[in-house]
């Protein structure tokens, strides 16, 4: 989220998005390597949030996003690390942010497992349960 920001703020997207791209080269490299179950479960889920990443930086290209307030990248669903007095330890807190809402991340842990895939209805979804977690 954070570098994704800087890319918009200093309108280098498109820059962003060939670094995206080869970052995402670069790790289905090590996907050709000699691998414990484990080590090939975890760079699966990574190789598929890599593609979602790498398709929502293209389509910010593609709608001519300038300013972190536009719709485009406010829907997505970012992760942020901040100074918060709500810290489980420390002084920061891990926040998921979406449009207007925030929600402090509970450190839930749901395995490691095999991800299908990430498209345009799942983001759709997050931004529905978002936006009704905001009105609770």
């Amino acid at each position: 989220s954070v570098e994704t920001e800087a890319a918009i703020q200093e309108n280098k997207l498109q820059e962003y998005h060939t670094k995206c791209h080869q970052q995402l080269l670069d790790v289905t490299q090590l996907v050709r390597m000699d691998l414990t179950k484990l080590q090939r479960v975890s760079l699966g889920a990574l190789v598929t949030l890599d593609v979602h990443g790498r398709d929502v930086i293209e389509n910010l290209v593609k709608a001519g996003v300038t300013n972190e307030g536009d719709f485009e990248w406010s829907a997505q669903l970012r992760y942020y690390w901040l100074e918060s007095s709500e810290a489980y330890s420390g002084t920061h807190n891990a926040y998921l942010i979406q449009v207007e809402n925030k929600f402090r991340y509970g450190c839930e842990y749901l395995g490691n497992s095999m991800r299908l895939v990430v498209t345009p209805l799942t983001d759709r979804i997050y931004l529905t349960l978002t936006g009704a977690l905001g009105m609770a």
